[in-house]
């Protein structure tokens, strides 16, 4: 899978010209998860549907077992993405951390992040904040507003279950756009992250192309990673190609921990 740096819009960059998108294969999602029903059915026989294996984008591109991020890292990545909604909803935002914070304060989900910015000396608070407008200024270099006839949804919580709910896959997306189509590929996903990008990054970006067609019945149009910290963009047209990888990466992934043993 080939990834491009995108022109400075990245909104207008994943939806592209309407005429030139590629027609929907009504076969392709039913023909993907029978694949992966057949693959994963042996080694994933013993596990319990009550308490399955849940697999992540990251978690199935990266052989090593990430650390949980600090919490005042998590807490920037929260930050972030709330202004990342503003962003999308209102186009503009005049006080990031101001406006982040007051997002958070707002969804009770977000009580133990908002907790440890309250919690912050003055000078963590003011590095913290200082941070939080920095990855706003490349947010506001790549995210125009959207028009309400794209349908943009924040923070899209996508889930599938396998073999029986014995192995979920899941993701949350930052930013989807578009209508579900029966004729042409419309939906456009994009992750944003705090981080660099990571030469995991396509294999990611295949994962979570596989999810929504599995889930949706249809393939996306693009899949894109953005990261805050550098400005790096990447966008990737989905093709028979790309969701073939995705499958790949599930299987091992299984397979890789044991769900056999």
């Amino acid at each position: 899978m080939e990834l491009a740096a995108a022109p400075t819009d990245v909104i207008l960059s994943l939806r592209g010209q309407r005429d030139l998108r590629p027609r929907i294969d009504s076969g392709l999602a039913g023909g993907l998860r029978s694949w992966l029903e057949d693959d994963l059915a042996e080694c994933a026989s013993h596990l319990d549907p009550n308490e399955p294996l849940f697999l992540s984008p990251r978690a199935m591109t990266h052989e090593a077992l990430s650390s949980v991020p600090p919490l005042s890292a998590l807490a920037r990545g929260a930050l972030v993405s709330a202004l990342c909604t503003q962003r999308l909803s209102l186009g503009e935002v005049n006080h990031p951390m101001d406006d982040a914070l007051s997002a958070l304060e707002a969804d009770p989900a977000h009580a133990e992040v908002v907790d440890t910015v309250h919690g912050l000396d003055p000078d963590e608070f003011a590095r913290l904040s200082s941070e939080v407008a920095a990855h706003d200024t490349v947010l506001a270099r790549h995210l125009s507003r959207v028009p309400s006839s794209w349908l943009p949804r924040s923070n899209v919580r996508l889930s599938v279950p396998l073999v029986g709910g014995r192995v979920v896959l899941g993701t949350v997306v930052n930013v989807v756009l578009g209508a579900p189509s029966v004729n042409v590929a419309s939906i456009c996903l994009l992750h944003v992250t705090t981080s660099s990008l990571e030469e995991t990054t396509a294999a990611m970006l295949s994962v979570v192309a596989l999810i929504e067609t599995l889930r949706s019945g249809a393939q996306p149009l693009r899949v894109a990673s953005l990261s805050t910290a550098t400005g790096e963009v990447s966008i990737c047209d989905v093709n028979d190609h790309v969701l073939t990888q995705g499958v790949e990466l599930v299987v091992r992934a299984v397979r890789a921990r044991g769900a056999g043993q």
